[in-house]
């Protein structure tokens, strides 16, 4: 199982906006094999870290893939809310042990 961290930051007069995007995201991560999702903001203002888990790193990375898509319908809604865009989100993956 793979722990996928994903970080940005969310400009502050979009805030409310991405509350709701941020919901679309989390309904439709189930449908990539991810769960266990939580979304906090970082100690740093606008930060925000993102955590679920996916069963593999083939998982892994056609998820990422996926979110760093601008066209795609629901994960490319990011790109407005992030100063700028998606090339500015950070994505980590930590093995868990079994």
């Amino acid at each position: 199982m793979i722990q996928m961290i994903v970080q940005y930051e969310v400009k502050q007069n979009l805030l409310g906006q991405y509350q709701e995007a941020i919901e679309k995201i989390s309904a439709m991560l189930p449908e990539f094999e991810a769960d266990m999702f939580s979304c906090s903001e970082s100690d740093q203002r606008n930060l925000f870290v993102e955590s679920f888990y996916v069963p593999t790193e083939a998982h892994y990375h056609a998820l990422k893939k996926i979110r760093l898509s601008r066209s795609h319908s629901v994960f490319g809604r990011l790109e407005d809310f992030v100063p700028g865009g998606l090339d500015c989100v950070g994505f980590m993956a930590i093995k868990q042990k079994r």
